[in-house]
């Protein structure tokens, strides 16, 4: 079994690491520079981050991109469903159909409480924890 994100979902983590490091408005050019993650693919992220009101961007001369609220107040659920979307069990484990609530399967309510462990984990866990930790996206010196 794999949890994997997309390349979008990893290149956003990787963004928003980066500009709560930074702590100001940045312009995309930067970010990609900075954080090696294709500009064409970082244009798209930044906008996704935006609709979902943890990202907040300008254009014009002093445009950029900055997070729209304190890192200690963003968590990696907003984050990852931001770009991955709500993160769900639709199909069914036991047969072809989809399974809810309403008409669950066996598998249902253990699958339902691995989902329920895994977003309050996600939900515990804001960028500020991970930007001193996190090197690899730092500025380049110089």
């Amino acid at each position: 079994m794999r949890l994997e994100l997309s390349s979008e979902g990893r290149y956003a983590l990787r963004a928003l690491i980066y500009l709560a490091h930074v702590g100001r408005r940045v312009t995309a050019d930067t970010i990609a520079a900075d954080t090696g993650i294709p500009r064409r693919l970082l244009a798209r992220v930044l906008a996704k981050l935006s609709r979902a009101e943890l990202v907040r961007s300008s254009e014009g001369r002093r445009g950029g991109s900055e997070l729209a609220r304190p890192p200690e107040q963003i968590t990696l659920r907003e984050a990852v469903e931001a770009i991955e979307g709500p993160f769900e069990v639709t199909r069914c484990i036991m047969e072809d159909r989809a399974c809810g609530a309403g008409a669950p399967c066996a598998m249902h309510e253990a699958w339902e409480e691995g989902q329920g462990a895994i977003l309050d984990y996600l939900q515990g866990q804001t960028l500020s924890e991970f930007v001193s930790r996190t090197a690899t996206v730092l500025p380049r010196e110089g």
